[in-house]
């Protein structure tokens, strides 16, 4: 016969079986916010504004929302109304510290801050250490990453290298994280072993039930059997039983959470010949790690600041590094990288529709996701660090109103960071180097 003592213990510790890890999205209860998510979607090199930047009509003054996109992101247009394209944020903290445009930018564009002095040689000859802070994906990871099997996931796409020139993400002061260039190997480490979510939520529940039905038909044995002062104790046990059972029935489905096919890729990753194959497979899996809970932070970086990289997936073989220091005069030049431009563009539509997929809490796992699209300069052909191309895509059930157009008058990108940690549940009034950093970005939060 159990004691009754043993009986209350195992009775107390039955609603604390752990969920697997592998199945923390189940755990979001349909009475509950969903988690707020980053994902940042790096593209080098700036752009050319006269591709880049909507044309506006006679009520943008009074109505952000009256832009038309142009052809470079004719992807996108099925998603204006879930962006925001901003125009006039630089990145001023570039003005201090070492280094040349492209490492500077590399350094600055997600820490907000300058770099140190080192002996890693740029493009120009001149020399730079890594940045002097924190990125501000890593902050928002120690907000809302810590309940997820990974605080974070960085991934590559033909990054190609490891200086300065080829890092954006930083967990402190000359502390640079690599990414991971290897689909199969993400694949590996984030799915590798893990059964169908669908099966393990089946197992699962019928599991937690016979737990439950056991327990219930010896509470009812012994709630008898027991005083007054030990009834009120299995009175209170048998509610957090009944809503254990609740919660368990009214989790999410979990349709959405399958294990993606592993990436099989017959080529190096880093080569050429594989890049489109590598970036569907790597956005795959950063949809697939943000919709599964695995992790809420996620950054996709193509290339690098020095980018002397080609297309030939898009039939395009020049040097991408010196298509974008291509001027006003070399229309050919401008159009090929445009026409690249528009590549990317593409694979940012591809990602947010996967998440766009997504049922969640009345909109989709989109709504709940700050997409960031970023460069480390503004305008290649002149190195500037002023009108970077930003673009945020979702966002709304995190207080960004999409569809808008938002024009600025040379904000600090400080101050972007500063309101998407806010928007991310991690409220920060100044981000990065201090003397570049004046508070939220006006107008872009709800």
């Amino acid at each position: 016969m159990i004691g009754r003592r043993h009986f209350l213990r195992g009775l107390a510790a039955a609603p604390l079986v752990p969920l697997l890890p592998s199945l923390t999205r189940t755990a979001f209860a349909a009475d509950k916010p969903p988690p707020r998510r980053l994902l940042i979607f790096f593209t080098p090199n700036g752009t050319n504004p006269e591709t880049w930047f909507p044309d506006t009509g006679a009520n943008f003054g009074s109505d952000p929302g009256d832009f038309t996109l142009k052809p470079l992101h004719s992807p996108l247009l099925t998603f204006k109304d879930k962006l925001v394209l901003l125009r006039g944020v630089h990145l001023r903290s570039t003005a201090k510290g070492a280094g040349e445009p492209h490492q500077r930018g590399m350094g600055a564009i997600l820490t907000g801050r300058h770099l140190n002095a080192g002996d890693m040689v740029g493009g120009d000859g001149s020399t730079a250490g890594w940045a002097t802070g924190i990125s501000m994906d890593q902050v928002a990871a120690a907000a809302i990453g810590a309940a997820t099997p990974r605080k974070s996931l960085e991934l590559g796409i033909r990054t190609l290298g490891s200086a300065v020139s080829h890092r954006i993400n930083y967990a402190g002061d000359s502390l640079p994280l690599p990414p991971m260039t290897n689909p199969v190997q993400v694949w590996d480490q984030l799915f590798k072993g893990v059964q169908n979510p669908i099966e393990q939520q089946i197992a699962l529940k019928s599991t937690h039930k016979s737990v439950l039905d056991s327990a219930r038909a010896q509470y009812r044995w012994l709630r008898g059997r027991v005083s007054v002062a030990d009834r009120l104790k299995l009175d209170q046990h048998a509610a957090m039983l009944r809503a254990l059972e609740t919660q368990l029935l009214t989790f999410q489905d979990l349709a959405a959470c399958a294990v993606p096919a592993q990436a099989a890729l017959s080529s190096d990753p880093e080569s050429e010949a594989a890049m489109a194959a590598v970036s569907r497979a790597q956005l795959d899996l950063a949809a697939a790690a943000l919709t599964c809970d695995v992790t809420r932070v996620v950054t996709v970086q193509y290339s690098s600041g020095s980018n002397n990289i080609r297309f030939p997936h898009l039939n395009s073989f020049s040097d991408d590094h010196m298509l974008s220091h291509a001027g006003p005069s070399d229309v050919t030049s401008r159009d090929e990288w445009a026409y690249r431009q528009k590549w990317y563009a593409s694979e940012f539509a591809y990602l947010l529709a996967r998440l766009d997929g997504i049922p969640e809490a009345g909109g989709t796992l989109l709504d709940h996701t700050a997409v960031l699209w970023c460069s480390e300069l503004g305008q290649g052909a002149s190195h500037s660090h002023d009108d970077v191309p930003f673009v945020i895509g979702g966002g709304k059930g995190l207080g960004i109103p999409g569809g808008r157009y938002l024009t600025y008058a040379g904000k600090a990108h400080n101050d972007l960071h500063a309101s998407l940690l806010t928007a991310l549940g991690a409220p920060t009034e100044l981000f990065g180097d201090p003397d570049y950093a004046t508070g939220l970005l006006p107008g872009l939060l709800g």
